[in-house]
């Protein structure tokens, strides 16, 4: 987005007199913000964020953790708003033992996101351009798989990209 110093000017009876509107520019093509999207659901539905999966809503983010504990974050997102939420000390100082991003950040924004969401009409989802395909992939294996099972997971891959045989370990 562009920034504006001054976002809106107004008189003394409210009128607006000028009015800045951020100008949107995708920075990367809409299918790999898919596929960096649909990784980062991963984190959500199985991954260190699996907490975040209680909400049913579409979610996305990452957790973080700073060596020795010393902070703890995490970023996730809906297709409307992105939240961020870090939990440290002014100085380099440990939070304590085992205090990291899915423990200490996560439950605030949880939380935030449950308010955020009460608010909402609509379920948002986050669209799929037409060139993506999703293959059920063996978690354990990490080969392409037409027998789903329990360990399947689905995952995205921009056409033309994405893997056309089965690997072994």
């Amino acid at each position: 987005m562009r920034p504006y110093q001054i976002l809106k000017v107004t008189d003394r009876e409210s009128k607006v007199l000028e009015e800045n509107r951020p100008e949107p520019n995708d920075v990367i093509r809409p299918d790999t913000a898919f596929i960096l999207t649909n990784l980062l659901r991963g984190v959500v539905i199985r991954g260190t964020a699996i907490r975040a999966g209680q909400i049913d809503w579409p979610l996305a983010g990452k957790t973080g953790t700073v060596d020795d504990f010393t902070d703890a974050s995490f970023i996730g997102f809906d297709p409307d708003i992105t939240v961020g939420v870090w939990v440290g000390h002014d100085e380099k100082k440990p939070l304590g033992p085992n205090e990291e991003g899915a423990r200490v950040a996560l439950p605030i924004w949880i939380e935030f996101m449950k308010s955020h969401i009460a608010l909402k009409n609509e379920r948002p989802e986050f669209s799929t351009p037409g060139n993506i395909i999703f293959l059920s992939i063996d978690g354990e294996t990490g080969n392409v798989t037409d027998k789903p099972s329990r360990g399947t997971i689905t995952e995205a891959f921009i056409a033309g990209t994405e893997p056309s045989v089965m690997f072994s370990h």
